[in-house]
């Protein structure tokens, strides 16, 4: 049965909470891995969200052969992160494992996680070596552990493997509870600002699998939701995003156009940053009236050029005219510059010139149309021109674009070249 040691135990109490949801197909196997150690004490909590397979009935079997050793709750929760926090909170191990209900442990494994972190006090975590299994837990190929991992290395890439870590419940009282807002990487964001304050130690062993299946996570939902949520986490424990996300962002999203690309990758501060559109009367869906206003601020930067525009001259198309659009834009009421456009698309590029603390850019444009009166539709606005993309700029940010639109593929090796420069503190 597990007790409640000191950390001057020579056998400290390891929790291991196992967060599950219609796992039945795997549970067993990742349950078994764990009761199985050789290591004496340690109890199991698992955090079921409701499931509605065979998950139950499994769960029930093991808590009365294990007793106090296993622990689980079956309801609904708020997701993956939701049901760890509840976990935690249970928890009465001073070393906390966490192992998803598809994963499983190697022998061993808790045994020289506990070895390793009463060797090292000055550790925060431990971590080792993992694997990639298939369906049937059978190998894949070793996951990119990368043995000498701290905070500037998990700026660039995650090469930690969560099952394969074990932590100290004092540091993950200290940095605060698994972000409940992400659902895919969570685990990366704990172990950013775990890293802002302790060291991480490495385990040269293998000590767990990662299970890949046509359902997980890491298979369905890494664009979609994986990698806007690790962008999120650089941002808010880095304050920007480095290369290796960039350039995959920019990989998926190329289709967007070059424009739309910048628009995004704006909140990503890779020159700056500091200016920033507050208001704007585009129309949610793109559209301009013909009086279209953006005011920029400058966020007490001096690192803006440009403003950015790039456009559909859609009304031909639309409206049955011909002729071409006329754009005259005015910035702090000052006319700066006229442009003639056909059909299709289009691109300004405004100057903002000085060092101003805020602009408004005015552009009018010398015709429009009301779909609800030339019955295409029942929209009742005044509508001139399509938007794809607005963002301020800065020099560098300006030559990007330009690489994106002339020579998308090269996009990788610029971007290298262009913050190679640039240093990611240990600390925030």
């Amino acid at each position: 049965m597990a007790r409640n040691d000191t950390e001057s135990s020579p056998k400290p109490l390891v929790s291991v909470v196992t967060p599950s949801y219609q796992q039945g197909p795997f549970i067993r196997e990742t349950i078994e891995s764990i009761v199985s150690q050789d290591y004496p004490n340690v109890e199991l909590i698992v955090v079921d969200g409701g499931s509605k397979d065979e998950t139950v009935a499994i769960l029930e079997k093991y808590a009365r052969r294990y007793g106090d050793r296993f622990r689980y709750i079956s309801e609904k929760d708020r997701g993956q992160s939701h049901a760890l926090n509840k976990g935690l909170a249970l928890a009465r191990g001073e070393i906390i494992g966490w192992l998803n209900s598809d994963d499983t442990y190697w022998p061993k494994a808790i045994r020289r996680a506990v070895d390793s972190l009463r060797k090292h006090p000055e550790y925060g975590l431990v971590y080792g070596k993992a694997n990639h299994t298939d369906r049937n837990n059978q190998l894949l190929r070793p996951y990119p552990v990368d043995p000498s991992v701290d905070r500037v290395r998990l700026f660039d890439v995650c090469t930690v493997c969560q099952p394969a870590v074990f932590i100290r419940k004092k540091v993950l009282d200290d940095v605060g509870p698994i972000d409940e807002s992400l659902q895919f990487c969570m685990d990366y964001d704990l172990w950013m600002r775990i890293s802002a304050k302790y060291r991480f130690g490495y385990i040269d062993e293998v000590l767990a699998n990662s299970r890949l299946h046509d359902d997980c996570k890491s298979m369905k939902q890494y664009f979609s939701v994986g990698l806007p949520e690790i962008i999120r986490s650089s941002l808010k424990n880095y304050g920007t995003v480095s290369n290796n996300w960039i350039i995959q962002f920019i990989a998926h999203h190329l289709p967007e156009g070059p424009g739309w690309l910048m628009e995004k990758l704006h909140p990503f501060r890779l020159f700056g940053g500091g200016y920033r559109i507050v208001s704007s009367n585009r129309f949610e869906d793109g559209w301009a009236p013909p009086s279209y206003t953006l005011e920029i601020d400058s966020g007490g930067s001096t690192d803006a050029k440009w403003l950015l525009i790039e456009g559909d001259h859609l009304l031909p198309k639309v409206a049955k005219k011909t002729g071409d659009l006329v754009l005259t834009v005015q910035v702090n009421g000052r006319r700066l510059l006229e442009t003639k456009t056909g059909e299709g698309a289009f691109t300004l590029k405004i100057p903002l010139e000085g060092r101003a603390d805020s602009y408004s850019v005015d552009i009018r444009a010398n015709t429009s149309f009301v779909p609800a009166q030339l019955d295409m539709n029942d929209d009742r606005r005044r509508l001139s021109f399509k938007v794809n993309g607005a963002v301020p700029l800065s020099q560098a940010g300006m030559e990007m674009y330009d690489v994106l639109k002339e020579d998308p593929a090269s996009v990788g090796h610029w971007l290298v070249r262009h913050r190679k420069s640039e240093k990611i503190s240990r600390r925030k």
